[in-house]
């Protein structure tokens, strides 16, 4: 069981790190955050995007904070905290494997609906 939020951090890092290299871009790499977006343009609806966040992983005091992005997909699953109206992920004080590969399925999901929407 991890519980240094640092420790925690990397470790998560590390398993979103192999994502740019399947068509997203990273635009946060520091000691506290790590994310990245798909950068690929798209029209949805008349309106034409040009980024979209994916994912990210944070050190937001005294937690680690695993987020994904949720538009146009049902997060019915009552442990996702919500960050905002597109956004929600994990709150993380403690890493064991079953917290570890919770987190991991999550981004692999939204990985999955990403590819399904075309946006990668």
């Amino acid at each position: 069981m991890k519980t240094d939020l640092v420790e925690i951090f990397q470790t998560i890092r590390a398993g979103i790190q192999p994502y740019a290299t399947r068509g997203y871009t990273v635009h946060e790499n520091s000691e506290t955050g790590y994310d990245l977006y798909s950068e690929k343009n798209i029209d949805l609806n008349g309106e034409k995007i040009t980024e979209r966040f994916f994912t990210g992983v944070y050190i937001n005091g005294s937690e680690v904070e695993v987020k994904v992005n949720t538009s146009e997909f049902s997060t019915t699953n009552q442990q996702l905290t919500h960050f905002g109206e597109d956004t929600a992920g994990l709150k993380i004080t403690q890493l064991d494997d079953a917290k570890l590969k919770e987190a991991e399925m999550l981004i692999e999901i939204i990985h999955t609906n990403f590819k399904e929407k075309e946006w990668i």
